[in-house]
C-alpha cells in the first residue's frame, strides 16, 4: 500500500457512499474499498478477494474493461483528470479518475478512482457539464434493465423525463397507442405498472435515450 495516502483511504472510507480504488496503468487494482466491492460485485466478496488482479482477470466484460485501461493510459500519457459516467447494475454512477503520480509516466503510475451513485437531477446535470473531461461510457450494466428492447430503454428514458404518451409519440415518430403499449410491456417486465415508479426507475438510472444504444453488460444484479 506504499502508493496510497493513508489519509486520503481513511476520509474516503469514513464516506459509506463514496467507492474507491487504486489502479496501475494495465486496471490492476492495488485497493478497493468495501463499498465499490459491493456496488460492483456483492456483499458477499471483500476487497481482499479482488486485490492484486486486473479488470480481465476478475471477469469484467473484455469491452468494459479495456475501455477502462485504454483511459489509464491515456492519463499516463497526458496527466489528464477526468469523470467516467456509466450505468452500473441499473443505477447511474459516477467514477472521478486522477493520477497520483507527481509525475505522471513511468512504471509506478497510479490512479485514484472515486465512485458514486447519482440518478438523475442537478447534481448530475452538474458533472455532464463540468470543467473536468466527461467520458460517458459506451458500456452499460443494465441490471434490472435489460430485459427491455431497445425501443423500451427509449421509452422508459422519456418517462425519467416527464414526457407523457403522446410527446413520447411525437419524439419516436410514433402513435400514441403504440407508446402506450410498449410502457405497459415495460410495466410487465419490471413489474412496475405506475407511471411514477417507471420515471423513478428511470431517474435513477439517469437513463437517456444514447444509453440504448451502447454495449450491454446483463446481470442478475440490482440496486441496493
Amino acid at each position: 500500500m506504499k502508493y496510497v495516502n493513508k489519509d486520503i483511504l481513511k476520509v474516503l472510507d469514513s464516506d459509506p457512499g463514496a467507492g474507491a480504488s487504486v489502479l496501475d496503468r494495465d486496471g490492476k487494482i492495488i485497493y478497493m474499498n468495501e463499498v465499490l466491492v459491493r456496488l460492483h460485485f456483492s456483499e458477499a466478496l471483500k476487497p481482499a478477494d479482488i486485490e492484486g488482479k486486473t479488470f480481465h482477470e476478475i471477469g469484467f466484460s473484455k469491452h468494459w474493461a479495456d475501455e477502462r485501461v485504454e483511459l489509464l493510459r491515456q492519463m499516463e500519457k497526458t496527466g489528464e483528470e477526468y469523470i467516467i459516467r456509466t450505468i452500473w447494475q441499473g443505477c447511474q454512477q459516477f467514477s472521478w479518475v486522477r493520477s497520483m503520480n507527481s509525475s505522471h509516466q513511468g512504471h509506478d503510475f497510479r490512479a485514484l478512482v472515486v465512485t458514486r451513485r447519482i440518478g438523475s437531477g442537478e447534481e448530475a446535470d452538474y458533472l455532464l457539464k463540468s470543467e473536468t473531461k466527461v467520458v460517458k461510457s459506451e458500456v452499460t450494466g443494465l441490471g434490472k434493465l435489460c430485459v427491455l428492447t431497445k425501443r423500451e430503454l427509449e421509452v422508459l428514458a422519456l418517462i425519467g423525463q416527464g414526457k407523457t404518451a403522446k410527446e413520447i409519440a411525437g419524439c419516436l415518430h410514433r402513435s400514441t397507442k403504440t407508446i402506450e403499449n410498449h410502457r405497459i410491456s415495460i410495466g410487465n417486465k419490471l413489474n412496475k405498472t405506475n407511471k411514477v415508479e417507471l420515471a423513478l426507475i428511470a431517474r435513477e438510472a439517469g437513463l437517456t435515450a444514447d444509453d440504448s444504444t451502447r454495449i450491454r453488460i446483463c446481470t442478475a444484479q440490482k440496486c441496493s
